[in-house]
């Protein structure tokens, strides 16, 4: 599994993704984009933590009556604000037709059983993907084809789950069956009410939720694990107690210059334990469609970045940990790794001594190893880091803007150029077989 920090991971319990965090975060996330503070901002004055009863009392209901459904069905949509369109994944433009079958001996990563979720356009499904817990098939309408799997079910769904209703699913999860404690789980710390509104024909209480989670393999400057706070302003039905909408912010307190983002989820047309049978799950093919073959892992982890693996590396004009100008053109010849990292990211921390051992191994053949320090939270760190790690490769400092060039929305992503000034490979997050992967990148490029 490849860790990265500011990546999209699936839902499934067996499907490949990345994890950025706990373990209870085994379901859907979108891509987290950077966003630096101006300088010369004042500092806002802290709030006050507190929980009002009431309010907690509202969320825990909604809390506990999720744990007590059996499905659920709606019309689900996400709204992510600040993020390039083409950095999300495909079926988050639009409304979704979404049924759950929530599983009952025990959740897990994937709490639901069977699912239905179909992308609408003018209240027509153009993309239909079910799993009826055997086997999963996706259809597209405007292809005619489809494209059917009963061994890997939800990594047809791929990217495509961050449509799902995250708040229902995180909420159905067992955080013991996937091996963490209650202390993984984001702790509530502020709770109150802000308003009334009536949505989906209902009368509903907003009620603003605040939690904090520790990020895993991820610290401050004094060693201690970073939290995050997780801010959820809630309308909850006061019929059923479910939510209509759920509007998410995460921030890390003292990091303004790591990433963050603001999503907002509406449930329309919410139907708590509606009537399921094996019609509504059907994997069925229509008659006359085209089968296709299932995509390749490399090709559902998303979005693509702005350059790809054949086409000519970005040239680049930054400074090294000396004060040296470093380009790619003065690199002609040679094959070049570049590691875009943060010393705030635990996966990219955790993949540098093997950057290290490449670099070693390389030393003396046509082969240039740089880190690119990016998205740095502050000044001189990656230049400290390096040092106080014996880490002896070079380095090139503020980096971001080529990491948005580039399209790179997590880290650490490792690009390799071959000789010919050409991407060779692009390696988003640093698995068990990332060196390995890297290495036969390195020699693919030294060969031309």
């Amino acid at each position: 599994m490849a860790l990265t920090c500011a990546l999209p991971v699936t839902a499934d319990d067996t499907a490949p993704g990345t994890v950025q965090d706990t373990p209870a975060q085994g379901v859907p996330r979108l891509p987290m984009m950077s966003k630096t503070k101006a300088p010369g901002t004042p500092e806002a004055p802290k709030a006050v933590d507190v929980i009002d009863a009431k309010a907690k009392a509202i969320h825990d209901r909604g809390v506990e009556t999720v744990k007590k459904l059996k499905g659920i069905e709606m019309i689900a949509e996400m709204k992510v604000a600040g993020v390039d369109p083409s950095m999300l994944p495909p079926g988050l433009d639009g409304p979704s037709h979404v049924v759950l079958d929530f599983k009952t001996d025990g959740g897990g990563p994937a709490p639901f059983g069977r699912v239905v979720l179909e992308s609408l356009k003018d209240g027509k499904p153009q993309m239909r993907f079910a799993f009826d817990g055997k086997g999963a098939v996706m259809i597209d309408e405007a292809k005619k084809s489809y494209t059917f799997s009963d061994t890997q079910g939800f990594q047809m769904l791929g990217q495509r789950a961050a449509a799902l209703p995250q708040w229902y699913i995180e909420n159905r999860m067992d955080i013991a069956a996937m091996g963490g404690s209650p202390e993984d789980m984001p702790q509530m710390v502020a709770a109150t009410i802000v308003g009334e509104e009536t949505l989906d024909g209902t009368p509903c209480d907003v009620v603003k939720v605040v939690r904090s989670v520790k990020l895993e393999g991820m610290e401050d400057d004094d060693g201690k694990p970073l939290l995050a706070r997780i801010t959820e302003t809630i309308a909850f039905a006061r019929t059923d107690g479910l939510p209509r909408r759920v509007a998410t912010a995460v921030e890390i307190p003292g990091q303004e210059a790591m990433p963050g983002m603001n999503t907002t989820a509406t449930f329309n047309s919410v139907k708590a334990d509606p009537t399921m049978d094996e019609k509504t799950f059907s994997t069925a093919t229509p008659a006359g469609y085209k089968k296709q073959e299932m995509a390749a892992e490399s090709e559902q982890r998303g979005p693509e970045m702005k350059v790809k693996a054949g086409e000519a590396a970005l040239d680049f004009k930054l400074m090294d940990l000396a004060g040296k100008e470093v380009t790619l053109a003065s690199l002609k010849g040679k094959v070049v790794l570049l590691d875009f990292w943060a010393t705030w990211c635990g996966p990219c921390v955790k993949a540098m001594p093997s950057i290290q051992k490449i670099s070693e191994d390389y030393k003396g053949k046509d082969v240039v190893i740089l880190g690119v320090n990016t998205w740095e939270k502050k000044e001189g760190a990656g230049k400290q880091y390096m040092t106080d790690k014996g880490f002896t490769y070079g380095c090139l400092l503020a980096g971001d803007d080529l990491a948005v060039a580039y399209g790179i929305s997590g880290i650490p992503t490792l690009i390799v150029i071959g000789k010919d000034g050409k991407v060779e490979k692009i390696e988003v997050g640093f698995g068990p077989e990332g060196e390995k992967v890297l290495r036969a990148a390195i020699e693919a490029g030294l060969a031309k």
